[in-house]
Formats: structure tokens, C-alpha cells, sequence
């Protein structure tokens, strides 16, 4: 035996599929001032099939990330930019249509990276997940079980290492990161003071996740009522990606604090206001704090389907199976709602995890 499932069963899962036809979009031109729908553009091409050991996945749900719009910028580092013509990469969950490996049938889930794109062929070896409805929605491996909620668990496992009464502020709380990361928190008995910005979202993660203190970021007084919510000063910091609310809660860090850096900071270092770093620097040497990155490359190494830690899988499938996680999805509908969703993104303006279902 080779290990491969025989070529006439593959044939017989492709006669089921007459007529279809792949499709996907690809970057025709970089951003700059257009909406984001015009720099891509849809191209059909045959459905492929697989050659030995390899599966043909269909592309069922895909998630929305930021980082897709650092890779539509002309001037990003050769590591981030997408080369024109090329497919927009993230991760997915897929089916699979036909598979010559044994190790997959047709019809199963698994978490693959196809991008934008309705199917792709690839070698098995390069799936290390499949994912099981029974333990939770495929859809929960693209957010709370999946590349998010392992870099939440992470940060809250390795640094943040929270103890009873520790107060703890996490920012963008209404985000997959941030929202799984106040809930673990909560469950070791931290008090959670949760930062996200407008109504929407505060009375969002109010009613979701009850952490003791919900601030607008954007709200007047806003440095005044994170003062207030935290006499004690703050003993862990969760920062995920704003970046506003290092400035406010950088003074408020007591010794020993610990600071996951959960990802890049969305705001621009304006050198009119001198350089900051010297303060974060000193604060971290006088207070002893401990900072620690958590990135997609540094948890992923590669690609999401590397994702497959059994500690996490088995932890975090146990809390959503007991019902004692919660989470929040956005789903927009079809391959063309792609750029749409990205620029909802973009603005701020989506709740949860936000994924386009191909379906």
C-alpha cells in the first residue's frame, strides 16, 4: 500500500460536480485612494484534480484579516506584498471534494490556507487539522479555535499568568483576540476592564461577556474613567493592535505587570510629539515589566493549518463544548463580497470575527 487512496475514486467523486468551475480574485493593481473592489479582479479557471496524495478542497468559509491590506501596498516589505496577479492568501476552512490520501475522505472539514479562491489542489501533508462539527462550528477555527483564540490562549497562558484580584485592562476587548482573552481572564478570576470603541460594541461586550468595567476609548473623558477603573493600577496589559491606549494606561502599570503585545499597532509615531520609546523603555527597566510579542507569524510559522497544538485544541474544544466560551461571528455572502468585507474591516465597522461564506 502506498497510502493513497486509488485514482477511480477519485474520478467518481469529480463525475458528481459536472460543470463546475473554479474562480477566484486576484490583485490587479495596488491600493492607493480607489475603493479596495477596484484593485481586484475574478478569474475563472479549470477545477483541478489531484495527482497522488493530494486532496481537491473547496473553499467554504474564509477569514477577513487586516494584514490583507498591508499586502495590497506597493511599498510593504517583500514578506507582506502580494505580487500582482496573485491570489489574496488566508486562512480558510474547506471541504474535500476528492482526496488520494487515505488519510482524508470526501466531505470532510479541515483548515487549510487557500486565499481567495473557491477551490485549490494540495499536497495532504500540508493539512494538519481537520476540524470535527461536534466539538464546535467549522466556522470557530478561523476565530475563538483557531488562529485568534491561540493567540489569546498563548498570551494568557505564558505571560499574563493572571492570579485573583489582579486587574487586568485589554484593549479592542470586542475583537476575537481581545474578547477571547477577557473571558480567560475572567475564568482565573481577574478583573477584567475591557476597552473597545463605540456604543455598539461596548454594549456588545457588556451583555456578552460582563467583564467589571466596559470604557469607550473614543468617549470623552476617557483617560479620566480608565484612572477611575483602576485604583489599584493595572497588573496585566493586553494590547491588540489599536495601540491608542498605551499612552493612558502606560503609567498605571505596576511592577511586575505583564504586557502581551497581541499584534501590530495600528497607529502612526508622530515625531512632532518626540520619540516614546526612551519611556516605554524606562518604565519596563524601573517597573521590571515583562513584555512578550504574540504575532500570527510567531504563533503560525508558516500558515494556519499548522495550527494543531493538542494542548490548545483539546482546552479550548473543552470550553466550547461546555458552553462556558462565547464568541461572535459577521458572515458576509459570496466570492465578489471579499474586498466589501475587507474594507468593512478596514473601518472598524464589524462585530466578532468577521468571515465570507462561498457556499
Amino acid at each position: 500500500m502506498d497510502g493513497h487512496a486509488h485514482a477511480p475514486e477519485v474520478e467518481h467523486a469529480l463525475a458528481r460536480t459536472p460543470g463546475v468551475e473554479a474562480s477566484r480574485l486576484v490583485l490587479r493593481e495596488y491600493a492607493s485612494a480607489r475603493p479596495l473592489r477596484e484593485c481586484f479582479a475574478r478569474e475563472s479557471f479549470p477545477l483541478p484534480e489531484p495527482g497522488p496524495g493530494q486532496l481537491l478542497l473547496r473553499t467554504h468559509l474564509l477569514s477577513i484579516d487586516i494584514c490583507a491590506r498591508t499586502r495590497m501596498q506597493a511599498d510593504a516589505g517583500p514578506a507582506d506584498r502580494l505580487d500582482l496577479g496573485e491570489v489574496m492568501p488566508c486562512a480558510t476552512v474547506s471541504q474535500v471534494v476528492a482526496s488520494r490520501h487515505r488519510g482524508f475522505r470526501e466531505g470532510e472539514y479541515v483548515l487549510a490556507h487557500s486565499g481567495w479562491q473557491t477551490h485549490e489542489v494540495v499536497d495532504a501533508s500540508e493539512i494538519r487539522r481537520k476540524l470535527y462539527p461536534n466539538v464546535a462550528p467549522v466556522a470557530a477555527a478561523l476565530g475563538i479555535y483557531g488562529l485568534y483564540g491561540y493567540i489569546a490562549w498563548s498570551a494568557v497562558r505564558e505571560v499574563c499568568q493572571p492570579r485573583a484580584g489582579d486587574t487586568a485592562v485589554v484593549a479592542a476587548a470586542a475583537g476575537p483576540i481581545g474578547a477571547t482573552v477577557c473571558q480567560l481572564l475572567q475564568a482565573r478570576q481577574a478583573r477584567v476592564v475591557a476597552v473597545t470603541s463605540g456604543e455598539e460594541k461596548c454594549a456588545h461586550v457588556r451583555r456578552s461577556f460582563d467583564p467589571a468595567v466596559v470604557l469607550d476609548r473614543d468617549a470623552p473623558g476617557f483617560e479620566d474613567a480608565l484612572r477611575a477603573a483602576c485604583p489599584d493600577g493595572v497588573d496585566i496589559f493586553v494590547e491588540n493592535v489599536d495601540g491608542r491606549c498605551i499612552d493612558p494606561v502606560l503609567p498605571l502599570l505596576n511592577r511586575f505587570a505583564r504586557v502581551p503585545l497581541c499584534g501590530a499597532l495600528d497607529v502612526e509615531w508622530d515625531r512632532s510629539t518626540g520619540d516614546r520609546l526612551p519611556v516605554f523603555l524606562n518604565a519596563m527597566l524601573e517597573r521590571q515589566l515583562q513584555v512578550r510579542p504574540f504575532t500570527s507569524r510567531d504563533i503560525t510559522r508558516l500558515h494556519p493549518q499548522y495550527l494543531a497544538d493538542p494542548q490548545f485544541i483539546s482546552e479550548l474544544g473543552a470550553l466550547l463544548r461546555s458552553g462556558q466560551l462565547r464568541w461572535h461571528e459577521e458572515v458576509m455572502e459570496g466570492l465578489d463580497a471579499l474586498p466589501q468585507a475587507l474594507e468593512r474591516l478596514v473601518r472598524g465597522e464589524n462585530l466578532g470575527k468577521l468571515l465570507v461564506r462561498l457556499d
